[in-house]
């Protein structure tokens, strides 16, 4: 039997994340699935519009920071257009996530437990299909992920070997590590700003962890907050990334945030923590356990930091899309696994246990968590399936698009996944059409039949928002002919590229769109 305790510690660090790497790529079906979430068409239509030349917010309307666009762009433009190499990038990015929380975990609790933490997280409700869905809010958590574990290194006491006064080596060798944790936050900000949230606990975490160690805490936090804005203004600006009106506006706009989201934010959170309920009571255990002893002194306190900022900051947040419960998910396993450590170090001593009766309680919960495996990689199996059987029929309007591809300067949609695969141009006003932009008024009616009018699509497919398809329906019955049609997407071609037969469609399968490189109209 394997001892866990002497494998190498290196062996683990690099192991563990090309072990996550390896398993979702053969468990999660990123060739068949036509998109996991709408925001992945959104990403990769800014993204096709970059490649060609287009710029970000003086072309490109974009929401939202915009060093994601260009890696996508570069790394496609090294592996080719396909849905793979985005999401394997995507992929990427989570088993770095996965690597910097097991070597996080590693920090405070044997090996073992870091391992089952880990492999925890990864059976989180809904983190499996993050880590395969172009989206922006998984590479910026796992920046800052990386941000954490350097930050909680640059203040953990290995380097002194115990020692209680440090060198200046020592303290050289930690300050390096809160520097770099601070670029690396900078550089997670202009993935996506809600990463901005776990600011408060790591400046909390350095004031503490600073006090505990003899230093000077403002100093420590002053460092890392100045390496942070660096790292985020030279980023900004050698990428052009500072346009308020564009970042700001649909984010800050009151009637989208209520109409978007009717429930309470504080009901949606309760949500997220039901949804790993298991984790959670272990969690809450864990927090029980921490208030017992001296916070500043541990680096469990860190997940505490950021588990009661995330829930403070979030629950005046609206909306709260699904993604964002990784935010709670994170330092919910890790204070699940805080606690499994602690349940594995006195289980052994009868003496500790006051009330026996605790002690079955912590096992019966522990046996929960273990039964609920299955369930949950039983569940992830049931979503999979559904996505892959819907995506064969989607698939047929991609088919249908390819028709006219060779014609098409620009598809006019609502459903701009359509337009990567097919390789066609989506007006750059319109590469994000989100349901946001829509109820902050950014993009009304009146403005898309006046892009209509403007950019004259030879095509264009809408199915996604039936109100915004009857309103552009007299512009589109007196100029377009309908050549497609499934369930509520209809696709339209201009008159002058109809042909006299009616075309055939054919049946191409997910795995054609996925793995080809389609030539640019």
């Amino acid at each position: 039997m394997i001892d866990l305790e002497r494998l190498p510690r290196p062996l683990l660090a690099f192991g563990v994340p090309l072990l996550f790497f390896a398993i979702a790529l053969c468990i999660m079906p990123i060739a068949e699935v036509l998109q996991f979430d709408p925001d992945e068409g959104i990403e990769l239509a800014k993204v096709t519009l970059y490649r060609q030349g287009y710029t970000l917010y003086d072309q490109i309307w974009n929401d939202q920071p915009p060093l994601l666009t260009i890696l996508l762009a570069q790394w496609l433009g090294f592996w080719g257009h396909s849905i793979i190499a985005a999401r394997l990038l995507i992929l990427s990015f989570a088993a770095l996530l996965v690597g910097a929380f097991y070597s996080t975990l590693r920090l405070t609790v044997r090996q073992p437990y870091a391992l089952a933490g880990t492999f925890g997280l990864c059976l989180t409700f809904g983190f499996l299909q993050l880590s395969v869905s172009v989206m922006r809010g998984l590479p910026a958590l796992a920046l800052a992920m990386l941000a954490v574990y350097w930050l909680c290194l640059g203040m953990s006491g290995e380097p002194s070997g115990g020692q209680t006064e440090q060198s200046l080596w020592q303290r050289s060798w930690r300050c390096g590590w809160i520097m770099a944790s601070g670029v690396c936050f900078g550089l997670s900000l202009q993935i996506k700003f809600v990463t901005l949230l776990l600011a408060p606990a790591c400046l909390g975490q350095l004031f503490n962890q600073g006090t505990t160690k003899g230093d000077r805490p403002a100093i420590l936090v002053t460092l890392w907050s100045i390496f942070c804005g660096l790292s985020f203004l030279v980023t900004g600006l050698l990428t052009d990334a500072f346009h308020p009106s564009q970042l700001l506006e649909t984010h800050l706009n009151a009637a989208t945030q209520t109409t978007l989201q009717q429930e309470p934010s504080w009901l949606r959170l309760l949500m997220f923590l039901a949804e790993d309920l298991d984790y959670s009571i272990l969690a809450a255990i864990g927090v029980w356990l921490l208030l017992r002893r001296n916070l500043s002194r541990h680096n469990p306190a860190f997940p505490l930091y950021w588990l009661l900022t995330a829930l403070a900051i979030l629950s005046f947040h609206q909306p709260l899309w699904d993604h964002y419960s990784l935010f709670v998910a994170i330092p919910v396993v890790w204070l699940a696994t805080y606690t499994l450590a602690y349940i594995a170090q006195v289980w052994p001593s009868k003496k500790r246990w006051k009330r026996p009766i605790f002690r079955k309680i912590l096992a019966a919960l522990v046996i929960f968590a273990i039964a609920l495996i299955p369930v949950k990689l039983g569940v992830n199996v049931v979503i999979n399936q559904q996505l892959t059987q819907a995506s064969h029929q989607q698939f047929l309007v991609i088919a249908a698009l390819l028709k006219y591809q060779a014609q098409t300067r620009w598809l006019f949609t609502d459903l701009p996944i359509a337009s990567f695969y097919a390789n066609l141009k989506v007006p750059p006003e319109l590469a994000v059409f989100s349901t946001k932009r829509i109820e902050s008024g950014s993009l009304s009616n009146d403005k898309l039949l006046t892009l209509l009018q403007t950019y004259q699509p030879e095509q264009v497919l809408l199915g996604r928002y039936p109100n915004i398809q009857a309103a552009l329906q007299p512009y589109l019955a007196a100029h377009y002919v309908r050549q497609y049609k499934q369930a509520q997407i209809s696709l339209y071609v201009i008159r002058s590229l109809i042909e006299t037969q009616s075309p055939i469609i054919p049946a191409i399968s997910a795995t054609h769109f996925s793995n080809s490189t389609f030539k640019q109209p």
